[in-house]
Formats: C-alpha cells, sequence, structure tokens
C-alpha cells in the first residue's frame, strides 16, 4: 500500500529497518529485526516503508521515524535555586508521571564536584588603577570566573561564574600590580552549589510538569522547576469543507511549538445521490444499487423514498353562490415535506374540480382540502394521493475508495420498461481526516490547523496536544551538600 503505515507494539532506534513479510492477507504481521540492538519504545509511530518483492512474499522495509521531542517527554530543567555546601553532584528525581507513563531521570551536570561559592582576599595588594584579571587553576574543575572590586588595591571579589566539577579548592591568581604595586593574594571556598541538571531520561506519560527533588551530596537548598513540553498527538475533523480536487496542504500555527506537520486525507464515497428522473408506477421504494468500488475500496449503499403526493382533488360537495375561485388549501405535510397547492375550478357558481400546481411531497397520510373565500360556500373535496414516483434517495454507507462517480441504478417499476427511477451520484470532495506525520515539540497549547490548496474550501480541525516535562529550572541551589543529592 502506498499510504502511510501505521504499525503498534514495534521498537526500534532512529534510522534502523525491519522486514515485515506479509503472508496474502494474514495476521499479525512477522517482524525480523535487521539490526542487533533495539532500544526505545516507537509504539504507535508512523513509519516509512519501501516494498520489494521477495521470494514470492512482499517484504516491507520499514525505516523508524525521527522522536526527538516524543509525546510526553521531559524537555529540560532549570535550576532556580542552586543551593550550597554541595561536595559531590545530589542526586535529582524527578516525580513520577501517571500510571502507564516511564518516569524521567536526570544528573547534575559536571558529575560529582562543586563550583567556586567565593573568594576570600588574603592580601589586598597595592597599586591597583583597574581591576586585576583573576584566573582559577587545578581543583578538578573548570569554569569559574571571577572580577575584582579595587580601591588602590583589592577590597572585594565577586564571583561571576561558579563552574562546575571541583573537587577541591582551585589555586586563585590576580594579576600582577603595576610597577612598584603589590600583588594581591586569594584563596577559593567552593559552593557546593547545584549549577545544571542534564535529563539523561525524558520519561513519558506526563500530564503536567513533575517535581524536582535533590537528595544527598551533604548539601541543602537545591531547587528547580520542570518545564512540560508538548507534541501533536492527533488532528480531529471537525468540517470536512468541500470541493476539494486534490489533497489540501495542512498547517500549524501558534501553541509556541514548531514543527508540527500532517498530511491530509480526502474523503473517498459517496456524497449523494442526485434523482435525475422520479419514475412512475412504483407502490413501494425501490432497491437502489451503487457500482462496486475499486479493489481495497467499500462500495456504498442507500436507500429511496418515494414522493406520497396529492394527484387529484375528487370534488364532495360543489357548494353554491361562487362567483370567482375560492382559495383551495392543503393540510400540511409533517417536517421537511412540501405543502401541495392547487387552484379551483368552478362553473354556474359551484366548485367543480381542482388543478394542481404543486402536488407537494412528504405527505404520510391524505391531507385535509378547505376552500375560502368567492363569495360562496359548502364547497368540499378529498385528496386523492400518489405514492408512485421516487423522492429522493438516503446514504446509508459512503463507502470508500471511489475515484470517480459510480452507476446508481434502481429496481424496476411495475408500471414497465421506462418507467424506472434514474439517478447520479455524487462523490464526497471534502477532508476525511489529517493524519499527524511529525508531533513537532514545545507546543503549550494546541496549535492552530489550517487547510489550503486542493481546489476546495471549509474543512476545520482541532489539534490535540500530548504533554511531557519540557526542562527543570534550578531555583535554589542550596547549600552544604558533600555529594550529589537524589
Amino acid at each position: 500500500r502506498s499510504e502511510p503505515f501505521a504499525w503498534d507494539g514495534l521498537t526500534g532506534a532512529e534510522g534502523e529497518t525491519v522486514s515485515v513479510s506479509i503472508g496474502g492477507n494474514e495476521l499479525p504481521f512477522t517482524s525480523t529485526a535487521t539490526a542487533p540492538a533495539f532500544a526505545g519504545d516507537l509504539s504507535g509511530a508512523q513509519w516509512t516503508i519501501d516494498a520489494e518483492v521477495s521470494a514470492g512474499a512482499i517484504v516491507l522495509v520499514l525505516t523508524a521515524p525521527d522522536q526527538s521531542g516524543a509525546s510526553d517527554t521531559v524537555e529540560s530543567v532549570t535550576i532556580t535555586e542552586r543551593g550550597s555546601g554541595y561536595l559531590a553532584a545530589p542526586t535529582v528525581t524527578l516525580s513520577a508521571p501517571p500510571a502507564g507513563g516511564t518516569r524521567a531521570i536526570a544528573a547534575v551536570a559536571g558529575g560529582g564536584g562543586g563550583g567556586v561559592g567565593s573568594v576570600n582576599v588574603t592580601t589586598a595588594g597595592a597599586g591597583y588603577t583597574s581591576p586585576p584579571t583573576i584566573s582559577f587553576s587545578g581543583g578538578g574543575g573548570s569554569g569559574a570566573a571571577a572580577t575584582a572590586d579595587v580601591s588602590g588595591s583589592v577590597t572585594s571579589v565577586t564571583v561571576d561564574t561558579p563552574g562546575s566539577g571541583y573537587t577541591s579548592a582551585p589555586t586563585v591568581s590576580f594579576s600582577a600590580a603595576p610597577a612598584g604595586g603589590t600583588t594581591a593574594t586569594g584563596t577559593a571556598a567552593r559552593s557546593g552549589r547545584v549549577v545544571d541538571v542534564t535529563l539523561d531520561t525524558r520519561g513519558a506519560g506526563y500530564t503536567g510538569a513533575p517535581t524536582v527533588s535533590f537528595t544527598g551530596g551533604a548539601g541543602s537548598g537545591a531547587a528547580a522547576t520542570a518545564t512540560r513540553a508538548g507534541v501533536v498527538d492527533s488532528v480531529t475533523m471537525g468540517n470536512a469543507g468541500s470541493s476539494y480536487t486534490s489533497v489540501p496542504t495542512v498547517t500549524f500555527t501558534g501553541g509556541g511549538g514548531s514543527g508540527a506537520a500532517a498530511a491530509a486525507v480526502r474523503q473517498s464515497g459517496v456524497a449523494s445521490v442526485t434523482v435525475t428522473n422520479t419514475g412512475l408506477g412504483y407502490t413501494s421504494a425501490p432497491t437502489v444499487t451503487v457500482g462496486a468500488a475499486p479493489p481495497g475500496g467499500t462500495t456504498a449503499t442507500g436507500t429511496a423514498s418515494l414522493r406520497n403526493e396529492v394527484n387529484a382533488v375528487t370534488i364532495t360537495n360543489g357548494g353554491s353562490g361562487y362567483t370567482s375561485a375560492p382559495t383551495v388549501t392543503f393540510g400540511a405535510p409533517p417536517s421537511g415535506g412540501t405543502r401541495a397547492t392547487g387552484t379551483a375550478i368552478i362553473s354556474g357558481g359551484q366548485v367543480t374540480g381542482v388543478t394542481m400546481t404543486n402536488r407537494g411531497r412528504g405527505y404520510t397520510s391524505v391531507p385535509s382540502v378547505t376552500f375560502s373565500g368567492g363569495g360562496g360556500s359548502g364547497a368540499a373535496g378529498t385528496a386523492v394521493m400518489l405514492n408512485s414516483r421516487v423522492d429522493g434517495v438516503t446514504i446509508t454507507n459512503p463507502g470508500s475508495g471511489y475515484t470517480s462517480a459510480p452507476t446508481v441504478t434502481f429496481s424496476a417499476s411495475p408500471g414497465g420498461v421506462g418507467w424506472e427511477a434514474r439517478g447520479a451520484a455524487v462523490l464526497q470532495s471534502g477532508v476525511a481526516s489529517a493524519m499527524v506525520t511529525n508531533g513537532g515539540s514545545d507546543y503549550t497549547s494546541a496549535p492552530t490547523v489550517s487547510f489550503s490548496g486542493g481546489g476546495g474550501s471549509g474543512a476545520t480541525a482541532t489539534a490535540s496536544v500530548v504533554y511531557g516535562a519540557g526542562s527543570v529550572t534550578v531555583t535554589d541551589g542550596g547549600s552544604g551538600y558533600t555529594s550529589a543529592p537524589t
């Protein structure tokens, strides 16, 4: 089949392939991994598919899609408080998702060491006309940076970047003072603060941002928040639209994310049948037969309904004194029907007949007939019903797979050859569905779905977004940690 192939329960890493041999229409399919290792559950994902014939069997080669930004995953962790006193990396724990999900796993970035928390000026030096450069060396870490405040001598040092990975206090060096001056000296103290969190496993199934906690490491006070990010999971059609002659383009806008994509699927069934000849002489609704759908499609079905119209009026009392034709009024049919109309014929002051101007339709019983005006009185009549013509066809199953309008045939009329009804099928021309081919990432709300091109208009749909935790922000680094907390 050339359309996208949905596979449930298959696992594999991005870029790996799987061969699926299909024997006739037998299910389930048998899969054989062509790569030795498979990692990451891609259940329900859309795979790229190529087909070939091998030893008389159809072999489908499926390629796993890019699962970056997959649904229900934790995107990142942001430190909100770095804490203090950590002598080793604390353990990071993200709360569990709802039942059926997978807990995200994260670790403090930079391993077991801490950063530089402060610099103690042991010798202020003298003769500085501008702040000296401060450098850090040793201690097993990297990335620390600081600036000095001077007033002839160094009065204080501000740590701008604590760095990470320091398992012992690094050596602090100040650039030399100008000629005649004295170079400052100082010692560094590790901060033991949590600087950053790296996500190892994004998890799955989160319906809200998980909580983040830090344990161990001999420190305290570290805090972080997880940011939930979502992907587009599905598209629900609101209005199929009409007049699409080709597949329209699906576009997602808004929602705070990007990258979502979907492929529209045009409707391919019978929308309606136009009765081109009502036929005559039917005593009951005829059978409707719609031409068979192409291979792989489903044949449409429908039922015919008769007009149930007023054919004539039988005058039961001509009345008297009529100087002009009285108004003829027929009782109304049920909702959805059309009221019959006619004009009275008078002769010698009496009503002698009624000429039908509209036979109406949809009557389920004989309507009343009344005469009013015309200067006379007493006229009466009864309606004569005619239920022998086809009024319309109700599609009970539109079918699928039609590429052109099928034939429509009505069963023969008791009136004889040439009296049978005729009709023409009208194919659906709207959008049946939109299949998400890429969920995108970072959506904080459902994006707007729009359809363009294809020659039609009016199709509408809404997107459904599934969320994972997007990031973790450290709100408080805490203090006193000597090893990485959980």
